[in-house]
């Protein structure tokens, strides 16, 4: 393993004689599959990106197994609690713990949520999440350094949710007048509010991070390796190269299962309930895909739990709609169909006919029908799930060709700024809060215009659902909230922008000897739970 070096001479006493020994700081060394794109929350996109800036920055709450608890904030606000409705307002009353940091020493305060909440609003920042909720915020009034009032423009059903209000450290991104700086160079080395700072930052190779003095962790340094695929994953874990895997972007509950059976005694597996949701998006302004006929072609097409058990076993939760099991809205669904019969009969009505028993279908030009899947690379259960998918499509005359790009060029250059010509098979980590709005409002179709922030990737556009997640996400009444879930998720199926495949549980592989690593399931980095974690130093007498 790789191990820092730094020594720290420590001197005994034994018999009256002296010996030094050397001893190095414990370090875990953690293993992902995808290079963070920003270590600030903020503009982060990815899981990857959260789980590694979860290192660096604490939130004023967190989502754990037994809810949202408090973190930085002292207690959470609830309505009639903390939380008063004002004629058309919402106002929150918010109180900070007094001995939280930043890593340069600077008390985190009040005056650091207003600056979160100013970069959130500013237009020439390259934020991914939460400039909506900003906009909704009508002020933040600052009471003192440990007490704050956020009055919102409108009842927001998500007033005391997790990364709703980002933290950032107001002496180094605004100006004197108050206006935010150019933060180039900060997003660079950012300064955090978490456990570890940064110590180096070697791009397409790792991160290293060091325990802040002030701050209570469990190791004195995390090393995490960026490595190219869940096999070279599983190589680092089995050379002794990488201590753990992080609950995202890490191995599947197929890769962990298999290599604890292969090499008993040698490494553990936490799990927890998954919210990850995984699915097929078709890109609805792609003219061919964009007929409802050729959409449900491709899903009547494709027997979804019998490929998902030849690759995964039972390991996944197969489930159709976007809406993971905890989720309040959640009901079981039937599966649809799997007829490959009435697939070709709607491929036909559709305009693509087979020239012959066998052929790629065509169109009444000639073009045959080829659509492309992307999806990030280095992920072996995916790729072998998709290369079946490929097989059942093809049994119904629809060539399919995988475009599997890394993780980095496949979401934030492709998916993400909607550059994927037809279909695009990645996850959403669904919070259990949600009601869908960002997901499938057509406002939220992320566009140069909105700077790509909005997660309706497939750019479906249904005026009634648009108009009822908004209402929803402007509401405080939870039936109302539900069931506009409920709808949403019905219309899912219908229309079909989108394919469920499977939820997937969130999973972290460590080797034997280390503990307290373990996932939370939600969009809570694991982070959140640095202090329990444990590694046994290496001494050299």
């Amino acid at each position: 393993m790789l191990r820092s070096l730094l020594v720290v001479v420590v001197v005994t006493a034994v018999g009256g004689c002296r010996r030094e020994q050397k001893i190095t700081p414990t370090r875990l060394t953690l293993g992902i599959t995808a290079e963070p794109t920003s270590l600030v929350p903020m503009f982060g996109s990815s899981t990857a990106d959260a789980e590694a800036g979860g290192l660096l920055f604490r939130e004023l709450v967190a989502r754990t197994a037994n809810g949202v608890v408090a973190d930085l904030a002292v207690r959470v606000p609830t309505l009639g609690d903390g939380a008063v409705v004002d004629g058309d307002r919402l106002v929150v009353s918010w109180s900070l713990k007094a001995d939280v940091r930043w890593s340069d020493g600077t008390p985190v305060t009040s005056a650091d949520i207003v600056a979160g909440w100013k970069v959130a609003l500013d237009d020439a920042q390259p934020v991914t999440t939460g400039r909506e909720l900003a906009n909704d915020v009508e002020r933040i009034d600052v009471v003192d350094a440990t007490h704050f009032r956020v009055v919102w423009r409108r009842p927001q059903p998500s007033f005391a949710a997790p990364r709703v209000h980002r933290v950032l450290p107001a002496h180094l991104v605004l100006d004197e007048s108050g206006a935010v700086k150019p933060l180039a160079s900060y997003l660079r080395r950012p300064v955090g509010n978490g456990p570890f700072v940064i110590a180096e930052d070697v791009a397409g190779a790792h991160l290293l991070l060091r325990k802040r003095a002030d701050v209570a962790t469990g190791v004195d340094e995390v090393l995490v390796r960026y490595l190219s695929s869940t096999e070279s994953l599983t190589s680092a874990l089995l050379a002794n190269d990488i201590d753990c895997t992080f609950q995202n972007a890490g191995l599947s509950p197929t890769e962990a299962a298999r290599l604890v059976a292969e090499h008993p005694g040698r490494f553990t597996v936490a799990r927890a309930p998954g919210n990850t949701w995984v699915h097929l998006d078709f890109n609805l302004d792609d003219p061919v895909l964009g007929d409802l006929r050729i959409r449900q072609a491709i899903a009547a097409a494709i027997d979804r739990e019998k490929l998902i058990a030849a690759v995964a076993n039972d390991a996944y939760d197969v489930d159709e709609g976007f809406l993971p099991r905890m989720h309040a809205a959640y009901m079981s669904r039937p599966h649809l169909a799997v007829e490959p019969a009435r697939s070709e009969r709607l491929l036909d009505e559709a305009g693509f006919k087979r020239p012959a028993p066998g052929a790629v279908r065509v169109d009444k030009t000639g073009a045959a029908l080829r659509l492309q899947i992307a999806a990030a690379s280095g992920q072996r259960d995916t790729e072998r799930l998709l290369t079946l998918v490929q097989s059942a499509l093809r049994e119904v005359g629809i060539d399919v060709t995988l475009e599997l790009r890394p993780f980095k060029v496949f979401f934030a250059e492709g998916a993400r700024k909607r550059a994927l010509p037809h279909m695009a098979f990645y996850a959403w980590s669904i919070d259990v809060d949600s009601v869908g709005g960002s997901l499938w409002r057509a406002d939220r179709i992320p566009s140069p215009g909105n700077n790509y922030s909005g997660q309706n990737f497939p750019g479906w556009r249904n005026a009634e659902l648009t108009a009822d997640l908004l209402a929803a996400d402007n509401s405080l009444d939870e039936n109302l909230r539900r069931l506009t879930a409920k709808r949403a998720n019905a219309l899912l199926l219908e229309e079909l922008p989108a394919l469920s495949f499977y939820f997937r549980p969130a999973v972290v592989v460590c080797r034997a000897g280390v503990t307290g690593v373990v996932p939370t399931g939600t969009l809570t980095p694991m982070a959140v739970s640095a202090a329990a974690w444990r590694a046994a130093p290496t001494t050299t007498p």
